[in-house]
């Protein structure tokens, strides 16, 4: 039965994002797909795929209907509901150039909407409520000591880059994230936006695209390969979620090079920090933990390549790179010696904490 539920999730992830990508890049071309500045659809997709089949499909989840419902389920409702409406932007987007930017304005709307429907529940029902439904925060500070990890691992990678002469130094600039600053204040300026804007606000904001993945991988994908045991199940997610990245990696227009360098060290990259997500996930008792890191992730590394130090090349690097890659392994072998991996009770899952 579990491998049926993994196999059925499997399926319906990889068609949904993959098919959808081709269609639209059936539609405008390959080139106006790749410049549509909008999050991916896909990203929404490993989550949505897991609530479709745990609400209606498995009444052994905590969130499936047969078992009841709370307020808390509200929070699945709005983001099943995001997911069906985000889906039409793009394809207007396209059809309509002319109305591109406000395709792109509805979108950043809808997922920040989200992200406050989730405070506002979340408000409205006990801790209890929301563990039962796999939906806890769990340990909150361990939380803020993996969500710092990861900002301060692409914040020395830069460091790194530039010590070693791997990458150059960026040149002030007249706006920060599309603030004027005076030159005197470039610096502290610069810290202020850090950790208001990428650390915190970014993520925040953009929390649905970041559920999307880590409740689909780090919270379903994780918890039915668990007869597996951990370290093998948190390696096999992670390397799934790296050939689930193949597509955008071959279309250019991510961070990794579309060749077959770049393929392999991007699989690489996503089974490495794929194990260190499921270590947030497993280590807290939350999927909240490994979406908001995952957010961290994606906003200080652009802010590092922009604000800080970028790379001469993707792959010859610290950070992404194959020194980096080396990072994350010796990383990766002491996070697996953590107790966490090889507990064997239901009750270390995020999904039931």
């Amino acid at each position: 039965m579990r491998i049926r539920r993994v196999a059925g999730f499997l399926l319906l992830t990889f068609t949904l994002s993959w098919g959808y990508d081709a269609l639209l890049v059936r539609l405008a071309g390959r080139e106006a797909f790749n410049s549509l500045a909008m999050p991916p659809w896909g990203m929404f997709v490993p989550a949505a795929a897991a609530l479709i089949l745990e609400l209606f499909f498995q009444s052994d989840q905590p969130l499936a209907l047969r078992r009841g419902q709370s307020k808390a389920h509200w929070i699945v409702y709005a983001f099943l509901l995001l997911t069906a409406l985000y889906a039409l932007l793009p394809i207007l987007a396209l059809l309509v150039p002319a109305q591109q930017r406000l395709m792109q304005g509805l979108g950043t709307l809808l997922i920040t909407m989200w992200t406050l429907v989730v405070i506002f529940i979340s408000t409205q029902n006990s801790a209890v409520t929301m563990a039962g439904i796999g939906l806890g925060l769990g340990d909150t500070t361990i939380g803020v000591r993996f969500i710092l990890a990861a900002a301060a691992y692409f914040l020395l990678s830069s460091l790194f880059n530039l010590a070693f002469g791997l990458g150059s130094l960026q040149p002030v600039h007249e706006r920060i994230m599309g603030i004027p600053i005076p030159s005197p204040f470039y610096i502290p300026a610069l810290l202020l936006l850090f950790l208001a804007v990428t650390v915190i606000g970014g993520p925040l904001s953009g929390l649905a695209s970041t559920f999307g993945e880590e409740y689909g991988w780090r919270g379903f994908l994780l918890d039915g390969l668990r007869p597996l045991g951990w370290i093998p199940a948190s390696l096999l997610t992670g390397l799934i979620w790296g050939i689930w990245h193949f597509p955008v990696i071959l279309r250019g227009i991510h961070t990794f090079p579309p060749t077959a360098a770049g393929i392999l060290a991007g699989l690489m990259f996503f089974t490495l920090w794929g194990v260190l997500q499921s270590y947030a996930a497993l280590k807290t008792g939350s999927i909240w933990t490994a979406a908001f890191m995952h957010g961290v992730v994606n906003s200080v590394y652009a802010f590092s390549l922009t604000y800080l130090v970028r790379p001469e090349t993707a792959l010859r690097s610290f950070g992404l790179g194959w020194y980096g890659l080396g990072v994350l392994g010796v990383l990766v072998i002491f996070a697996l010696r953590d107790p966490v991996f090889h507990e064997k009770a239901v009750q270390s899952s995020p999904r039931h904490a």
